[in-house]
């Protein structure tokens, strides 16, 4: 697939030179070909069509700039009218320059370029949001050294060597133990599960996150009303909260099912735990289900409760995690389990990326039937220019001459949809920043619709878009150059 996106910019990008250099060297065929494509005259229905779509536009948008984080109702029709007066002005302006098939040719590109260039930039939105969320837990590379079945203290003394070992990795920015749950804990009546921390470097991701308490108190002393041994600290998740009624201050009990040498039948184990903050990610799967402790009391669980242990090693770059999995493999042998963040969220990624695909496939079909509206429309030129392009011939134009006439005229009206497509498509995307589209979170995970806008993704839809009305332009450009002068020169 990779190959086949590359061969596809590739041409894309000889397509778009081809253009240029037919624009820039071949002045006689750009006046005549931008001419055929021209409109005779300007009507005053357009004329007007055009200045009531700007003013549209313009009070809508003022209306927006006016009632943004105020009045939602009025905020959405300002939205909507800001879109319909937009494209309305492009339907104008695209009237005012070129014939009625023309634009319509042209408006095909326009939608399709501007609908791949929204959505791409909405499903990129949504995987740099999962990122986020993602690395705001895990860590760039997790190395585990041990499985469910160990002792802690042992594998504890295990990962003090692999940090030892990994003090020196190119590009290591934060590097701290950690301990997960490996199935779900009761805290309150609520499953969840506990990640235990080291508070030695201060657990900045955690204190981006925090939105009550604070994180130095999972590592103060806390007291229970009426427990006399030791009481753990633990961070809820806002949902976590929500669900089991905790507030900062509060105890509740963590239940810890089967438990180290428990039989069956026996109660669960329960340990005391006082809240002492609560964060919010924004990503409704940790928010609902995910408390943080301290490693101290991780140690203290651990004895009723088996779980992951291992260390977690942040780089500078996140990208960097899969490049560096074989360095770290060679400095601590094969033993310990090395997986990258993006190996451990592998299903969501790739669902992502294969949705990204699949919808970009399935739009570019609108550029795909444009272009065919680009044939349709060059060849009516053809029928109708039939006369001029004999007349061109018997005064000396070759062949090519006349082929660089019409692939000049498909190119144009290829730039133009596909230059005032990504120009909507922008502002669709600023739009909805602003607007702040909301989300179901128990559906999609986050509040808001997420936007994001790659120039590697904008170049793609352009050069593509420009490969097929390129294309689309061969077969009227032949056409064109293989008509006989004298049988043009009957219709004179």
């Amino acid at each position: 697939m990779l190959y086949f996106v590359l061969s596809v910019v590739g041409l894309g990008i000889l397509a778009l030179g081809g253009s240029v250099v037919l624009f820039s060297l071949f002045r006689f065929e750009r006046f005549v070909g931008v001419r055929y494509l021209q409109r005779t005259r300007t009507s005053g229905s357009v004329r007007a069509g055009l200045w009531g779509s700007l003013a549209l536009t313009a009070a809508a948008v003022i209306t927006f700039a006016a009632t943004h984080g105020r009045q939602r109702e009025l905020e959405t029709a300002a939205v909507v009218l800001i879109l319909v007066g937009a494209l309305a002005a492009i339907l104008f302006i695209l009237l005012r320059i070129f014939s009625v098939f023309t634009t319509v040719s042209s408006m095909g590109v326009v939608l399709g370029v501007m609908s791949l260039v929204v959505v791409l930039a909405v499903t990129s939105g949504f995987e740099r949001e999962f990122r986020e969320k993602v690395l705001a837990v895990n860590a760039h590379l997790i190395v585990t050294a041990y499985g469910l079945e160990h002792d802690m203290a042992e594998a504890e003394r295990e990962a003090d060597q692999m940090m030892a070992k990994l003090r020196t990795l190119p590009g290591l920015v934060r590097m701290a133990k950690f301990s997960f749950s490996a199935a779900e804990v009761m805290i309150g009546r609520v499953g969840a599960n506990l990640k235990g921390i080291d508070l030695a470097d201060g657990a900045p991701e955690l204190e981006r996150s925090r939105i009550a308490g604070a994180v130095d108190d999972l590592g103060r002393p806390a007291t229970c009303p009426g427990v006399d041994g030791p009481v753990g600290r633990i961070f809820l998740g806002a949902e976590l909260a929500r669900k089991t009624r905790a507030k900062v201050g509060e105890c509740l009990s963590v239940l810890v099912p089967f438990a180290q040498g428990a039989q069956v039948g026996d109660a669960p184990v329960a340990r005391p735990f006082k809240v002492v903050g609560i964060f919010q990610m924004g990503f409704q799967e940790y928010d609902a289900r995910l408390a943080f402790i301290n490693l101290e009391d991780a140690r203290r669980l651990a004895n009723a409760r088996q779980s992951v242990f291992g260390v977690e090693l942040r780089l500078r770059d996140p990208m960097m995690a899969m490049s560096m999995v074989d360095e770290v493999e060679r400095r601590l042998g094969p033993e310990p389990r090395i997986i990258d963040w993006k190996t451990l969220n592998h299903n969501l990624f790739m669902a992502l990326t294969m949705q990204k695909l699949i919808i970009a496939i399935v739009l570019g079909f609108i550029i795909v039937v444009a272009a065919v509206n680009i044939v349709s429309s060059l060849m009516l030129i053809v029928l109708a220019k039939v006369r001029e392009i004999a007349i061109l011939s018997s005064m000396g134009a070759r062949a090519s001459s006349v082929r660089r006439i019409f692939l000049v005229a498909g190119s144009f009206v290829g730039f133009a949809g596909t230059g005032l497509g990504i120009l909507l498509g922008l502002a669709v995307c600023g739009l909805a920043r602003l607007y702040g589209y909301p989300l179901d979170p128990k559906v999609y995970l986050i509040a808001r619709l997420p936007v994001e806008v790659s120039v590697r993704e904008l170049l793609f839809v352009a050069a593509s878009t420009q490969l097929i009305c390129f294309l689309a332009t061969l077969y009227p450009a032949v056409r064109a150059s293989r008509l006989q002068v004298l049988e043009g020169l009957r219709y004179t």
